[in-house]
């Protein structure tokens, strides 16, 4: 009774209600007004185990969302919807919705109700207080194991054996109906990100890619995935908005890298039974590659090396197009991932065109990530230690994202 009160006191003050629909490139609300995505990734409930990502800080979230060992829910929550976000990201595994391991004290710190609280109901948690705050959530299939994203690692595919947590592509949907289902009362949990950067998986036994394709018709064909899933999870619950990343990496000859992102749909949309439902995503960074040839690593460019006109060439080329009134596809798409830390202003030119561009075509955004490494100067996040206040307007960042965040 509590959370639907809520749900109905948040839903009167704000301007946009669920559930939502798409229309010629936008996301519209309830009553047909135009929703603009403002967004953050609330990393954790992905994981940040090894062995994958040796070079990284190391936090391990137990597969729940960062920051709660050290802030009440409530209280982040409430400094979210404060600086204007008014969507939360929320990424998981796949391994974390079974994990039975039970919250110890020191993982969840000052929210005492959680211990004992799996990684799946702790998440239930931090959906119920960001739905009771207004917050928007798009769940977010970051990988199949709870480990640190992206690499050349066994999270490319959305299916695949691996001695930490196998799945095939029908326990993959399994899982997003599931959520479909646990949710489904829930109007705040507005849409399913269906997986994160698609890409050439490692085999598990010979480190040969794996590639995925837009359209064979295979195992590995991500269009014929995405497909099958949104229709799956629209039997279950037929109010979500179905997100689909393009592919964010290719391998040809094994040392050349391809980045189709959304080029792919110029020939082959994605086409659900509820087509009013789909919306495209992709990711960017600025030391995301244009171009890359693993035997050639000095020929790599990185978005942060492009001049400007190239940037803003490439966006255009790889997804902004499809939000264009005149394509033929059109479909709104939201930036899933950018960012940086404030101790890199080096890529201010970067930030600025991308931010430029996303402003231009009225694209949603979210950005990596709330906070992600405490007391750490280099963390891409923008909360403070306490993670009680978005202190990112004393950087240069808030320039660019507090911009965004003001835009109507």
């Amino acid at each position: 009774m509590r959370l639907l009160v809520l749900f109905f006191l948040a839903a009167i003050s704000l301007h946009a209600q669920a559930p939502f629909h798409t229309e010629a490139g936008e996301i519209k609300d309830a009553s047909n007004r135009i929703f603009s995505m403002k967004a953050v990734n609330w990393w954790g409930a992905n994981g940040s185990q090894y062995p994958y990502s040796k070079d990284h800080k190391g936090s391990d979230t137990h597969a729940m969302p960062f920051g709660i060992q050290v802030q009440k829910i409530e209280t982040i929550a409430t400094a979210i919807k404060a600086s204007g976000f008014n969507t939360v990201r929320l990424p998981f595994s796949n391994q974390m919705l079974h994990d039975n391991t039970k919250a110890m004290a020191d993982w969840v710190g000052p929210n005492t109700g959680l211990i004992g609280k799996t990684p799946l109901e702790v998440m239930d948690s931090v959906v119920e207080v960001l739905s009771s705050e207004g917050i928007y959530v798009m769940l977010n299939n970051h990988s199949t194991t709870t480990h640190w994203c992206c690499n050349y690692d066994m999270n490319g595919l959305w299916f695949g054996k691996n001695k930490h947590w196998s799945q095939t592509p029908k326990q993959w949907i399994g899982d997003w109906k599931l959520l479909a289902q646990r949710y489904k009362d829930n109007p705040f949990v507005m849409a399913a990100d269906l997986r994160n950067e698609v890409r050439p998986q490692r085999g598990r036994i010979i480190p040969l890619p794996q590639n995925p394709n837009w359209g064979r018709k295979n195992k590995k064909d991500w269009h014929k995935a995405a497909t099958k899933a949104g229709n799956e999870i629209h039997s279950v619950n037929p109010n979500l908005l179905i997100v689909v990343e393009g592919i964010n990496a290719q391998t040809r000859f094994f040392t050349k890298l391809k980045f189709p992102h959304l080029l792919p749909v110029i020939k082959r949309p994605v086409v659900l039974k509820q087509p009013n439902k789909l919306v495209y995503e992709v990711h960017n960074y600025s030391f995301s590659w244009s171009r890359a040839n693993l035997a050639r690593p000095k020929k790599h460019i990185r978005y942060e090396n492009l001049d400007s006109l190239s940037r803003m060439q490439h966006y255009e080329k790889y997804w902004g197009f499809v939000v264009n009134k005149d394509f033929k596809n059109v479909a709104p798409v939201i930036l899933g991932e950018f960012g940086c830390s404030g101790t890199s202003n080096n890529v201010e030119p970067w930030l600025r065109d991308l931010t430029d561009f996303i402003q231009k075509k009225k694209i949603g955004f979210c950005w990596w990530t709330l906070e992600e490494s405490l007391l750490d100067n280099g963390s891409y996040g923008i909360m403070n230690s306490t993670m009680d206040r978005v202190n990112a307007d004393e950087d240069w960042r808030w320039k660019y994202l507090g911009t965004l965040l003001k835009a109507k």
